[in-house]
């Protein structure tokens, strides 16, 4: 099995995806929301490229959640915004969620041309790598980076990911930002790493989501593995 990492989305789209296993990560904060809503029982979730078609999507489906985020804040208008915690059984359970953030919606929308399309964060690494491993095809993991830049703690999840892919199937070939991802992770863990430092994580303490970054940084907290397809997620 062959692993790439890459940094964001905004490059890698199309043909390039074709009979791999995408893996996206987001983990502060999209992905970790939508695997901890699968976890609480979401019937279906629905990534949308603007709030204008999650509009559209929520009309024509009726019974929706609508969530999301610009710059961290909730939507105008929106029932919840792009805090985990937010996603409670109590709030989400049986329900279908439309959701539109920043950047892990756009990343989302932006592996669909891939064979297999899994969400992936901290708090599911070793399943999702599992998962992956299972499915037997090379493995990307596109992190969704932060307004289509290279976002650190996207990077460190990345390599939580690899990390575990190693202990499921035999890799092969990995790219350099791979083994960089890995050996960032493995900083991190050792406390050697402070990914307070780094912009995105930084802005969102700042922002009075420190709580968030707690949870989205604990490690295999569920084994839910979402997956993406013909436009809906759900466990696999």
């Amino acid at each position: 099995m062959k692993v790439k990492t890459f940094a964001q989305s905004k490059k890698y789209t199309g043909n390039f995806l074709m009979d791999r296993t995408v893996i996206v990560v987001d983990v502060l904060r999209a992905t970790s929301c939508i695997i901890w809503a699968c976890r609480n029982g979401a019937n279906r979730i629905i990534p949308v490229s603007d709030a204008g078609e999650g509009a559209a999507i929520a009309s024509r489906l009726g019974d929706c959640i609508m969530a999301g985020e610009r710059g961290g804040i909730k939507l105008p208008g929106f029932d919840l915004g792009n805090s985990p915690l937010e996603f409670s059984p109590e709030v989400v359970k049986g329900h279908n969620i439309v959701i539109n953030t920043t950047n892990g919606t756009v990343a989302l929308k932006a592996a669909e041309g891939a064979a297999n399309v899994l969400a992936g964060a901290m708090i599911n690494h070793s399943a999702v790598a599992r998962k992956a491993a299972e499915l037997g095809k090379d493995v990307i993991i596109l992190c969704a980076g932060t307004e289509g830049e290279f976002s650190a703690d996207d990077i460190c999840a990345a390599g939580a990911i690899a990390t575990s892919l190693c202990q499921y199937a035999e890799i092969t070939s990995q790219c350099d930002l791979t083994l960089v991802a890995r050996s960032l992770y493995k900083d991190w863990k050792e406390g050697r790493v402070d990914l307070s430092k780094s912009y995105h994580y930084s802005r969102l303490i700042d922002l009075g989501f420190a709580e968030d970054v707690d949870f989205c940084f604990q490690e295999d907290i569920t084994d839910i593995v979402p997956c993406y397809r013909d436009g809906f997620i759900q466990p696999c």
